[in-house]
């Protein structure tokens, strides 16, 4: 949910953290079940852009995906060192 807070191309509402037969194999889900890591996510996006929010109907590019990447890195520095701001959000 920080993340949904930091990006506006990201949407937690949009998430699903279902686990199909068809990703038992994939790599979140394997350290999920063999060593109990809970926080392995994987981040699917599109080109064709986000369906709703202020960036809705626009396409994502190569800049859009780095800028993605460095909200997503700031993110992780705030999980680590703001927890006053994680435990907001929770």
């Amino acid at each position: 949910m920080l993340f949904h807070e930091n990006c506006d191309y990201f949407n937690f509402e949009d998430c699903s953290f279902a686990v199909h037969k068809s990703k038992e194999s994939c790599s979140r889900v394997v350290m999920w079940k063999e060593f109990n890591l809970i926080h392995s996510y994987t981040c699917e996006a599109s080109f064709c852009g986000p369906t709703r929010g202020i960036y809705s109907g626009c396409h994502f590019n190569i800049l859009t995906f780095e800028n993605i990447g460095k909200v997503f890195c700031k993110t992780l520095i705030d999980i680590t060192t703001n927890r006053d701001r994680v435990k907001k959000v929770l």
